[in-house]
């Protein structure tokens, strides 16, 4: 009985094609926009995930209260040599890195650059390139005690300049001359592969900053609870400090608030694409309507020779999904190559931060929202006919 219904909603909807297809472009544009908005939103979430997971998933980081954007960006406090050196006391701590970063005037073939700098440690600068995964397309980390060298990411040795940058060309940074010893593996992060690190002896020489620490990251020992050492952390610092101009952040912690965010912009993005639905549902109930009428004489014969109203509203809900679920395998297909061809311009572009994956879950949501919203546009035409009296049906011309 069933595979009769589809059979004759089927062939209805392949007899009005031309109406049919106008109908399904509303919930073509709302399931397209739905996808590709999500499948973008949720690729700029992987790839924010994916690519924090290379700078440390293991690392806890301390950092000026308020500050927003990367090390070395403006904040009302600062951390300090001091911090530093009270986070290496505490039990469970592997090593930690004080960062210093600085925006500063690169030179390089009588062409000069804005480009952010970051300044490490000498001595813990290879350990920490390999725990996060870095590595160089050419040279090397700093020694121990290096100064006067300089290693710079992909970007800045092809890209920034006219000239590309070589291993063992000189760069002046703020008029000082130092000498590149490694060029950096393109890692798909624009604070490494757009950024110029400095020892941090010759970074506090060259910007006048003797005590001033930028951020801190801290490497925990294998085994150590994430959320217990933060805390521990917090703890000290307020007691050493006394003050609370700091904040502490586990990688946990700046993941959720990114899924927060993203979450957020997601269901506003598919609330607008709903706008497009909800025209596609209205098409298709005047579409359903007009078959109605159209149809008034056949459902009449179809009454007489048994079909009950059940029988009925069962085959305009199905026509009615059918034409909903059209549109929303066209929308499907079309939203995800608009997502796909996005991200693909969008890494032409530079901005390499999106990982657009098939989501299957999302795909099939939109097809069983697309016949959803098919069979509640349909209903009351479905109901309307269903109730039609075998003679007046047939006396209708």
């Amino acid at each position: 009985m069933i595979t009769d219904f589809f059979r004759i909603s089927f062939f209805s909807v392949k007899h009005t094609k031309i109406r049919s297809w106008l109908t399904i472009i509303g919930i073509v544009i709302g399931i397209a926009a739905i996808v590709a908005l999500i499948s973008i939103s949720q690729g700029l979430e992987n790839a924010i995930t994916e690519q924090f997971s290379k700078l440390g998933i293991s690392d806890i980081r301390v950092a000026p209260k308020g500050m927003r954007g990367p090390p070395g960006s403006s904040s009302s406090t600062i951390l300090t040599k001091k911090d530093v050196e009270t986070v290496e006391k505490i039990k469970g701590v592997d090593y930690v890195l004080g960062v210093l970063g600085q925006r500063a005037t690169v030179e390089f073939g009588n062409e000069e650059q804005r480009i952010n700098t970051m300044a490490y440690p000498t001595e813990l600068t290879a350990k920490a390139f390999i725990d996060v995964d870095l590595e160089f397309a050419q040279g090397r980390p700093f020694n121990k005690g290096e100064q006067g060298s300089v290693m710079i990411g992909a970007n800045v040795a092809e890209d920034t300049f006219k000239k590309e940058v070589r291993l063992r060309n000189n760069l002046e940074v703020e008029g000082k001359t130092l000498k590149v010893v490694g060029i950096i593996k393109k890692a798909g992060l624009p604070v490494i592969d757009d950024g110029v690190f400095l020892s941090l002896d010759d970074a506090r020489d060259i910007f006048d900053k003797p005590d001033e620490i930028s951020a801190i990251t801290v490497h925990t020992l294998p085994g150590e609870d994430m959320n217990t050492m933060a805390e521990v952390i917090e703890r000290r610092l307020k007691r050493v400090r006394d003050n609370e101009n700091f904040q502490v952040f586990t990688p946990q912690q700046i993941l959720e608030q990114m899924s927060t965010i993203l979450g957020i912009v997601e269901i506003v993005l598919a609330g607008i694409a709903a706008i497009s639905l909800l025209v596609g549902g209205i098409g298709i109930m005047n579409s359903m309507y007009t078959s109605v009428l159209e149809r008034t004489r056949e459902i009449g014969v179809m009454k007489a020779v048994g079909a009950t109203n059940s029988n009925i509203l069962t085959m305009f809900l199905l026509e009615s999904g059918l034409i909903g679920l059209g549109g929303g395998l066209i929308g499907v297909g079309l939203g995800t190559g608009i997502a796909f061809s996005f991200g693909q311009v969008a890494a032409q572009l530079g901005f390499s931060l999106l990982l657009i994956k098939i989501n299957i879950q999302l795909l099939a949501f939109a097809l069983a929202f697309s016949f959803f919203v098919g069979v509640i546009s349909g209903t009351l035409p479905a109901v309307r006919a269903s109730k039609l009296k075998p003679v007046d049906a047939l006396r209708y011309e």
